[in-house]
């Protein structure tokens, strides 16, 4: 069990577009694949959610994109934990395609109680087993990271299905899904299909009920302005540029 975790990946045929590229939501299965492997080695991962009824849930990420990896590219993913406090966990990416750097990224999680939905302490013998690597931080300020929602009077771009796929085993819509969402609606609006810049902030879960969407977008300089939600109100916002 080591400070860093890398995992090579291979591109697959049904995760690229018709370009032959990755897809975004493929982008991130990437990233929580190994983040998920390397907590299931300290028992913070998949392996607490049924030992325990707690699991780790994707609050902020901020990354850049540099290159989109095409099929059956080889990639490495490189991914460490830069800390844990109380209820919240760092965690850092990269990505390579041999030496050359396609992806860098840092997110933020919160640990939760899943039968009462509710935050709940990182447990101590956990927080003081995992270790922390003090490699650089993309984003060292993510945990102050605050995105607004497009302007009032936005109309949705695109209203998007929720398919049986799309939910995971918390119950909820995976945060993977969310960029298959956000690519659907770009693609739809006449915006570029794959940013090199997307910051995303998850506000509430999408439960397993909910049929369809809204992604509203706006431009904003050179920035796109998003949410993804229903009318009420939204399940997360961001931007991608």
């Amino acid at each position: 069990m080591d400070k860093v975790m890398n995992l090579d990946l291979s591109v697959a045929y049904g995760d690229v577009d018709r370009d032959g590229l990755l897809l975004l939501p493929g982008v991130f299965k990437f990233l929580q694949e190994a983040a998920i492997k390397h907590a299931d080695q300290y028992d913070t991962g998949t392996h607490a959610m049924l030992t325990r009824g707690e699991s780790w849930v994707l609050n902020r990420l901020a990354a850049t994109i540099h290159r989109y990896p095409r099929y059956e590219e080889v990639v490495r993913v490189t991914t460490w934990s830069s800390g844990i406090r109380v209820f919240k966990g760092f965690r850092d990416f990269r990505v390579y395609a041999r030496s050359e750097l396609i992806l860098e990224a840092s997110s933020l999680w919160i640990y939760v109680d899943l039968k009462n939905k509710s935050l709940t302490r990182v447990p101590t013998e956990i927080a003081a087993a995992f270790p922390f690597h003090d490699g650089t931080v993309f984003r060292p300020n993510l945990e102050k990271l605050r995105l607004v929602p497009p302007g009032a009077g936005t109309t949705a771009a695109a209203t998007v299905a929720i398919r049986y796929s799309d939910i995971d085993g918390n119950g909820h819509v995976n945060n993977t899904a969310y960029f298959d969402l956000l690519q659907t609606a770009l693609v739809r609006s006449g915006f570029p299909a794959r940013p090199k810049r997307i910051e995303i902030q998850f506000l509430r879960e999408i439960p397993a009920d909910v049929t369809a969407v809204d992604v509203c977008l706006e431009r904003q300089d050179r920035a796109i302005v998003f949410s993804i939600g229903l009318p009420e109100a939204p399940f997360a916002v961001g931007q991608a540029g």
